[in-house]
């Protein structure tokens, strides 16, 4: 009886290990709630260390693209993701107009995106270690096509 026990005490720490691993980046939250014709909800919580993951499976030479396009900007973007690191919380842009509104803001560690208007509330976070990490292995990708 005691060995089941260990062996339950097993699985269940490496399966607590693996979620932590999982969500050691962040979460990346979508809710969206569709207000007409019908109300509908959609609520997406995903570990944001699934994105570098699936970018292993996108295609090589598209990747190679990408990263050609993004190498002159990188020193840019590798400033303001830093920057967001180290700021406080601050909204970088608001646009309120009769029945809509926008909010892009840094909250906590994540970029969130809020929209809401007559039809759709929609709401987007995610963590900037995250994108971080996504745009290093984007830039190092055209020299991992390289033959």
């Amino acid at each position: 009886m005691i060995l089941l026990g260990k062996l339950a005490l097993g699985f269940a720490g490496t399966a607590l290990a693996g979620a932590g691993l999982l969500c050691s980046e962040g979460m990346i939250v979508v809710n969206v709630v569709e207000k007409s014709p019908e109300r509908h909800h959609i609520f997406v919580p995903a570990p944001a260390l699934l994105v570098p993951i699936g970018m292993h499976f996108a295609p090589k030479e598209k990747l190679a693209e990408a990263s050609r396009e993004i190498r002159p900007y990188l020193p840019t973007i590798r400033a303001a993701i830093e920057a967001l690191r180290e700021s406080e919380d601050i909204t970088l842009v608001e646009v309120k107009e009769p029945g809509q509104h926008v909010r892009v803001a840094k909250s906590g560690g994540s970029i969130v995106v809020d929209v809401d208007d007559e039809e759709n509330t929609v709401h987007v976070s995610t963590p900037i270690r995250a994108m971080s990490s996504a745009i290093e292995q984007l830039a190092a990708a055209d020299s991992t096509t390289q033959p």
